[in-house]
């Protein structure tokens, strides 16, 4: 039976108000009120469950100013889940005031239908340089007019085809090592193709065939985090279905937000579905970011060539409190001859992106992500590297905001450049 909004007073009880949270929340550091942490979030939230309070557009709002970055959690004596009261309680207020006509449109029509989500891309790929202008030196595009998107935001372009249109289903080497799966997820897909290229290519030097399956969709996190847990279950099974039709090793991830959808949270939605709660925990099984499974081979090291830059690593909060990937991209980093890697004092502090989040609440994006882009700037690295194409989107607006030009890239892409570099391949950061 699905679990009820009631049913978590359980858990806002274990709050003991101690106050932790304020130490590391991002929207806390900026706007310091009570109810925008996560104790007083909780406080709100047991107000609504014991009916001391009702969902407010103050109640709503406040919900919304969560980035869901997990730093609460981890850092909470009790062990309170505030990321899953923040969800049960978005969820309680999709479910009693129903969703907007925008967001419908989005959710329930748009990402869950694949053809549809291709045909938008489509279009927008046609129609992008008649609503975005280009940015400063070529770098991203800004908004023409506003659309809904602050026009001083830097965003990156749609790529002139799919990743899933550059490839076969099935991207095979000489006597396999391993067959894994791809999940590519959206933005790699539609966006930062050169990530997803990276991802395919170090994989087939390592000996792996891959799997990009043509009909996988969305993760659905998006949706989840929006409260339409109809929808997100709808979109969870389709992709387990796909996911789960190809015999392979593993299920291979480059963003640690569709990652932790698949390993973990996909089990969680369908739980009390006889046909999928255990293949959604088979699946979640079968789930390695990228750098875990490179990293799990050993000789990746092998052949690799001298790259001298500067480089400094972001923890993407998903990746890094979600998936608990912290050690192995650093590892790949610092086995590359020449690179000098350079820690940030704060390296797994959220950028500000939180997915829509920075869409929805750009100001206080930009107040957080500059926090994270004066960490970057004293490293006094070349090179910005990350797990998440969401952060690699945001970093770099926090960076032309701040007039700095720095290169933004994946591990994949960092990896795949030292390759190249030792194959005498002119190499260059692209962004």
């Amino acid at each position: 039976m699905e679990r009820s909004f009631e049913s978590w007073e359980k858990e806002v009880i274990r709050c003991i108000r101690c106050g932790s949270c304020q130490n590391v929340c991002p929207v806390f550091r900026e706007l310091q009120a009570e109810s925008t942490v996560a104790r007083g979030r909780v406080k709100l939230i047991r107000g609504v469950i014991t009916k001391d309070l009702s969902l407010t557009e103050g109640f709503i709002s406040k919900m919304s100013l969560c980035l869901m970055c997990k730093a609460c959690v981890t850092n909470c004596p009790s062990g309170v889940k505030v990321d899953k009261l923040v969800e049960a309680a978005r969820k309680e207020i999709v479910d009693q005031k129903g969703l907007s006509s925008l967001k419908k449109l989005i959710f329930r029509f748009i990402l869950k239908n694949r053809w549809v989500f291709d045909t938008g891309m489509s279009t927008g790929r046609i129609l992008q340089k008649l609503v975005f202008r280009p940015g400063p030196g070529g770098q991203g595009m800004l908004p023409r007019m506003p659309l809904g998107i602050d026009q001083r935001r830097l965003l990156s372009p749609l790529a002139s085809k799919p990743l899933k249109a550059m490839y076969p289903q099935v991207v095979k080497v000489t006597n396999p090592r391993l067959r894994v799966v791809f999940f590519t997820g959206c933005m790699i897909n539609y966006i930062y193709t050169d990530t997803g290229r990276a991802v395919v290519n170090v994989l087939n030097r390592l000996g792996i065939d891959v799997v990009i399956p043509k009909l996988q969709n969305c993760c659905g996190t998006p949706v989840r985090m929006n409260g339409d847990y109809g929808t997100a279950r709808e979109m969870a099974r389709a992709n387990i279905d796909v996911l789960l039709q190809e015999k392979v090793d593993s299920v291979v991830v480059a963003c640690g937000t569709c990652g932790l959808a698949l390993k973990e949270e996909y089990a969680e939605l369908l739980q009390d579905e006889p046909r999928y709660a255990e293949r959604a925990k088979h699946l979640g099984k079968m789930v390695k970011d990228f750098t875990e499974l490179v990293v799990s081979l050993g000789d990746f090291k092998e052949n690799i060539g001298e790259l001298p830059l500067k480089v400094t690593y972001h923890d993407p909060c998903h990746l890094v409190r979600g998936l608990n990937v912290k050690e192995q991209p650093r590892e790949i980093i610092k086995q590359i001859p020449g690179v000098a890697f350079l820690e940030m004092k704060k390296p797994d502090t959220c950028c500000g992106s939180g997915g829509s989040f920075s869409l929805t609440h750009y100001e206080l994006s930009t107040k957080i992500n500059n926090h994270k882009v004066e960490d970057i700037l004293q490293t006094g690295a070349e090179v910005v590297v990350t797990g998440c194409s969401a952060c690699r989107m945001h970093i770099l607006d926090g960076l032309h905001r701040q007039e700095a030009g720095m290169g933004v890239m994946h591990t994949a892409q960092l990896l795949e450049m030292a390759y190249e570099a030792k194959e005498g391949i002119k190499t260059g950061i692209k962004i």
